[in-house]
């Protein structure tokens, strides 16, 4: 595949993510397609943060491994970045064109496999404002230029952007412009990208959960900020009054989520979300939905923990934290999204499978996946809303909590006539009469939670068919879930060049597991497992669940696999030789 990748290295305050955001834009406007990453600290200013882009007119799965062309808006950026013996999270070396401004960095190691193009970008950005970030769209123009693009589509992104600041949108434009023509002046370009005509949408993965939950007909959402679920907060809270949203910022997260319940007993479609801290304080009221048999969709993105972790960093760590929210027994369903267009769709299946089966439903992300942008070609906009099972008025003998054959019971609304019930979250009978303080029959409580629990056998019959990726001939099996897919595809693909017949097992319904994953693990020589995490949680579920030998490749350092890492780590994987452990001198 004939692909790109661009890094804006500098420090937090810099403008990094937005000079980032602005050429991803410029290439998806060009018919291409993007996949980039966001790499920053915890801090105002200062740092070292980056921002990369993948594009070509072919699908990119992940962020890449390679670098082709730095903008280095200050001097350790450039050192970092061209460095052979610095190596974060995975990120390969630049080995390619260094655009920097030669004016303010005179100092640094030449590399042969770097050609060096210092523009003037400060004197430049001098001669249209004071603005010192006026640089980053001079460096931009020099890039646009360095790839062969024509100036319009970008220029027009640019106005997009800052049209909003009349003049200084013009300003903009007049110093990339000038950043364009210096580097065509000056240097040959580093290559041309083929371009192509289609209407691309690009966006990233915090705002496709909140259009799904817009398409879903979600009317209400409730959070407090939280890094990496505040993506979607400002999404909600941007568009409120374009989607007719009530969009609450509560004092805290054990007001979100009960809020979420409230609004769901009443009848109206709510979510709420957040991090694994914040996530942490929703634990009480996970089984109050749970008790209640209220539905309730809650966001949960992840990022490194215990306590506040690393708050800008990715990881896959709440997995057995969401599986074991609330105390005591009862269902709930994990779904986790792959990419961004399965942040959207799975978002959209979560509100109906809360409202159908009446239980927790999680949609778990992280902060890669969140944070990042992809091109689509097309979303599904396309939605049957499923309510479940709503009581009539004035229904005879009403009973809220009906042992049924598949657990699920009649709701019935406030304020409909003649459905006067009890809604407790202490174990109640099939009206909702609290049992635990009276003299009753002990057998109403084994009842009630099979009751409950029979609705995860209805929806395993049901569930769509686990994903797989290139499984029809592997011998090996790759299990992956959440955001490590685009990685572990590239990692297959390249792997299949050296003809290793390898292929993947894709959950993203995590809670509980289909049955189906067995059948794909037969006669397999080796099953691998690939978690963002230290202690594969994943893989203690599929061991309990399957009983199936299996390795495990984890990465806990904060950053999100890079697909030539995750090769090389497969590849060892495959050839290390085992010997059996003897128990017992068997």
């Amino acid at each position: 595949m004939d692909n790109t990748i661009i890094r804006i290295g500098g420090a937090a305050g810099d403008g990094v993510q937005s000079a980032g955001l602005i050429l991803a834009k410029t290439f998806s406007r060009n018919g291409l397609y993007i996949s980039t990453y966001n790499y920053y600290q915890s801090l105002i200013r200062g740092g070292n943060s980056w921002y990369q882009i993948r594009t070509s007119e072919d699908i990119v799965k992940n962020q890449g491994s390679g670098l082709d062309i730095l903008i280095a808006l200050n001097e350790d950026a450039l050192k970092r970045h061209t460095d052979e013996n610095i190596n974060e999270g995975g990120a390969s070396p630049l080995n390619g064109i260094a655009i920097f401004d030669g004016a303010m960095i005179t100092q640094y190691k030449k590399n042969s496999n770097i050609k060096y193009c210092p523009v003037p970008l400060r004197d430049i950005a001098l001669k249209y404002d004071k603005n010192p970030l006026l640089k980053n769209t001079v460096a931009l123009g020099s890039t646009v230029a360095s790839l062969g693009i024509g100036f319009d589509i970008f220029s027009n992104v640019i106005m997009e952007v800052f049209g909003k600041k009349g003049e200084i949108a013009e300003l903009n434009v007049n110093a990339a412009r000038e950043g364009y023509d210096y580097f065509l002046d000056n240097y040959k370009p580093y290559k041309k990208l083929r371009t192509v005509k289609r209407k691309m949408y690009a966006t990233s993965g915090g705002e496709a959960v909140g259009l799904g939950a817009v398409n879903a007909g979600m009317q209400m959402y409730f959070a407090y900020p939280m890094t990496p679920a505040s993506s979607a907060l400002q999404f909600f809270a941007t568009h409120a009054k374009k989607y007719n949203l009530f969009v609450k910022v509560t004092e805290d997260e054990i007001s979100a989520i009960n809020a979420a319940v409230g609004a769901n007993y009443a009848g109206v479609r709510a979510m709420t979300g957040s991090s694994g801290g914040g996530f942490a304080l929703m634990t009480e009221a996970v089984g109050l939905s749970g008790m209640t048999e209220v539905p309730l969709v809650i966001y949960e993105a992840q990022r490194p923990g215990p306590s506040t972790g690393l708050p800008t960093k990715t990881e896959q760590g709440d997995l057995n934290q969401v599986i074991g929210a609330g105390q005591g027994d009862f269902p709930r369903i994990v779904l986790a999204p792959g990419n961004v267009t399965d942040a959207f769709d799975l978002t959209k299946e979560a509100f109906n499978l809360a409202y159908k089966y009446q239980l927790p439903v999680f949609v778990m992300s992280d902060l890669y996946l969140a944070e990042h942008v992809e091109t689509l070609l097309d979303i599904n906009l396309g939605y049957i809303m499923d309510n479940g099972l709503i009581a009539q008025d004035n229904e005879e003998n009403y009973k809220r909590y009906e042992f049924t054959e598949n657990g699920i019971s009649k709701r019935g609304m406030p304020g409909q006539k003649g459905l006067m019930h009890n809604e407790d979250s202490d174990e109640h009978d099939e009206y909702g009469n609290v049992v635990s303080d009276q003299i009753t029959d002990p057998k109403i409580r084994i009842y009630s939670v099979e009751k409950r629990m029979r609705k995860l056998n209805d929806y395993i019959k049901n569930m769509p068919p686990t994903r797989t990726y290139k499984m029809d001939d592997a011998e090996y099996a790759i299990i992956q879930w959440g955001s490590t897919r685009g990685s572990v595809e590239e990692a297959i693909d390249n792997l299949r060049e050296e003809d290793i017949k390898i292929g993947a097992i894709e959950i993203d319904h995590v809670f509980p597991l289909n049955p189906d994953i067995k059948n794909y693990l037969k006669n397999k020589k080796k099953i691998i497992v690939v978690e963002n995490n230290y202690s594969g949680q994943l893989n203690r579920l599929l061991k309990s669940e399957f009983l199936i030998d299996t390795d495990f490749i984890g990465k806990y350092d904060g950053e999100a696999f890079y697909p030539e890492e995750l090769k090389n780590s497969i590849n060892g994987k495959i050839n290390e030789k085992y010997e059996k452990i003897k128990i017992g001198g068997e």
